[in-house]
């Protein structure tokens, strides 16, 4: 017993007309596919701007000055003083905004705006 296939109309397909069909479908996936892997370094998401959040930098160090008075109280040894650029140099930037911005100009003067603000090491990233 062998399986036919019939078009709307109802009329036979050949195996012929059936192989050509797949293939016609298969080069139309393989095109798809094609066009949704498009290069990532051609598409532009936008400009982020981060920084370290002001009160960061004091929260940490006055966690370091707690520290050191915890240290003194028991008798042990005390930890070096706190060294600012050793604590801004892993420290994790923060978005300002969640949005990425489409314009650089706009970017740009949002980071001005944080940098006047208090925030630390303000920069912009390309996205």
């Amino acid at each position: 017993m062998s399986l036919t296939f019939v078009n709307h109309n109802g009329d036979r397909i050949s195996q012929s007309r059936m192989a050509d069909m797949r293939a016609q479908g298969a080069e139309l996936d393989r095109k798809r596919r094609l066009t949704v892997k498009t290069d990532p370094v051609s598409v532009h998401k936008g400009w982020r701007v981060s920084g370290i959040q002001l009160g960061k930098l004091e929260k940490a160090m006055q966690a370091h000055g707690r520290l050191r008075q915890m240290a003194q109280k028991a008798g042990g040894k005390l930890p070096e003083p706190f060294d600012e650029t050793a604590w801004l140099r892993p420290a994790k930037h923060t978005a300002v905004r969640g949005k990425a911005y489409i314009l650089q100009e706009a970017a740009q003067q949002c980071k001005e705006l944080t940098a006047k603000a208090g925030w630390i090491n303000a920069q912009i990233q390309e996205i």
